[in-house]
């Protein structure tokens, strides 16, 4: 098993690093930005189109750097970038191995499927959630550099719940890489329904059913004042076992 972990790391470790220096190069530039966005705040709110970004604007300048660092990293860095990130890493979990056709090569082996999907997606979600831990931890360190400060507990609280939503996105991915035959079709539909669920945030009387509800400024300004969604974290946790063990099933029957 620890064999099987490792050769699948290393098919994701170059994916895996780009995912994190994109993602700590976008965070440190947001961080340096912010007294600029801080001194012009009211003249940007006035650029902003929509209702639901104009309200992010809003809690900025109600609340200050909290909430534009939870914009900038969380919804906006570990959203777009993770959806992107586990489209590639992913997609391929299964989806590749049919694609190729070298899934008669990797099931010959002594080692149960399940195994091989649950190692995979274990590898997986180490590669997704890794970097969104290492570079908000990093932001603790580098936020002084603008006179700002970040507590550990509530960084890591937000963290961790960003953390339950990308396991979601990749637990989604993996069951449409169990049930595809392209690697690419599987990651295109993952960006299709996050670009389809960030369209829906944009239009007022829809937005609260788009998945990018969950994760806006006002979920991580409850973290911060000290109440968890616990309820909504747990419900992404169960949807992603839920649609792994949906991803088993259909492995175990697949004749590829």
């Amino acid at each position: 098993m620890i064999a099987l972990a490792r050769q699948y790391a290393r098919d994701l470790k170059w994916l895996a690093l780009g995912y994190l220096v994109i993602l700590e190069a976008a965070m440190v530039a947001a961080i340096l930005y912010w007294p600029k966005f801080r001194d012009n705040t009211p003249a940007i709110a006035k650029l902003v189109p929509f209702q639901s970004l104009q309200d992010l604007l809003a809690a900025v300048e109600q609340s200050g750097y909290w909430p534009y660092f939870a914009i900038q990293q969380w919804f906006k860095g570990c959203s777009l970038f993770g959806v992107a990130a586990v489209a590639f890493m992913g997609s391929g979990i299964i989806a590749r191995e049919a694609d190729q056709r070298t899934a008669d090569l990797l099931f010959s082996r002594p080692i149960s499927r399940r195994r091989v999907l649950l190692v995979r997606f274990a590898v997986l979600a180490v590669a997704a959630i890794g970097p969104v831990y290492l570079s908000s931890i990093s932001a603790i360190w580098i936020s002084p550099a603008v006179g700002e400060r970040l507590g550990w507990a509530e960084t890591l609280a937000a963290s961790t719940y960003m953390a339950c939503f990308i396991l979601l996105l990749a637990a989604t991915t993996t069951l449409l890489s169990v049930r595809s035959t392209n690697q690419i079709r599987a990651g295109s539909i993952l960006v299709g329904i996050i670009l389809i669920s960030f369209a829906q945030y944009l239009v007022p009387g829809i937005d609260r059913w788009s998945l990018f509800k969950t994760i806006d400024v006002w979920t991580f300004m409850q973290i911060q004042a000290g109440q968890f969604p616990w309820l909504r974290a747990a419900l992404f946790v169960t949807i992603a076992a839920a649609m792994l063990a949906a991803a088993d099933r259909h492995l175990a029957r697949r004749t590829f």
